[in-house]
């Protein structure tokens, strides 16, 4: 019995003797693991992102196109601008709009705030809109709270109150239309017009 004591002792002593480092190995394994989780963590988005929060932002945000098939040219320029992912959606401060289109067809626009969808090729400009359409020589311009420029339709339009002017024509309405490929121009709900005389 005290032959296999003996040894049993000399396996503790060996153990003991390793044990401190033991711990200290074991001890940092886990402050290892703790610290790589936390950092894990901060750098990772926490749960499901949110598809109707910005996914990001950008200052002196500008996107430009050109259609060679169509020969039409356009940028948007503003301050600032901060990306939607659902609808695909731009939200952008003070934005300036211009496009270009072969036969003198050009249009301008700016305001306080826009929203660009680029799935669907809209732009609605809202708070003090200003629009001025050039096709074939006729200036058309479009004053009102929220004006839509559909790039596809190739339409300038509101449902709200507008104020259009031409040369020698004026006119507000509670709607209006404007087909920048012909030039015609619709008006909805009531409707004030006054013709000038040139001078």
């Amino acid at each position: 019995m005290g032959n296999s004591v003996k040894p049993l002792s000399a396996f503790f002593n060996l153990i003991s003797q390793f044990i401190p480092l033991l711990l200290t190995f074991a001890l940092a394994a886990t402050s290892y693991w703790f610290a790589i989780q936390s950092e894990l963590s901060l750098f990772s988005a926490s749960g499901k992102s949110d598809p109707t929060s910005s996914d990001y932002y950008l200052r002196n945000f500008s996107v430009q196109s050109h259609d060679l098939a169509e020969n039409k040219y356009s940028i948007i320029r503003s301050n600032a601008a901060e990306h939607i992912p659902q609808g695909n959606v731009w939200n952008i401060t003070a934005p300036e709009l211009e496009q270009f289109e072969s036969g003198n067809g050009m249009v301008k626009g700016n305001a306080q705030k826009g929203v660009y969808l680029l799935d669907t090729d809209e732009i609605f400009l809202r708070d003090n809109v200003v629009v001025t359409s050039q096709n074939e020589g006729l200036l058309t311009t479009m004053k009102s709270e929220e004006i839509r420029i559909d790039n596809i339709t190739n339409e300038i339009s509101t449902d709200k109150n507008v104020l259009v002017t031409r040369p020698g024509q004026r006119f507000e309405a509670q709607g209006a239309t404007l087909n920048n490929d012909t030039g015609e121009l619709t008006a909805q709900g009531s409707i004030k017009f006054r013709i000038e005389a040139k001078r």
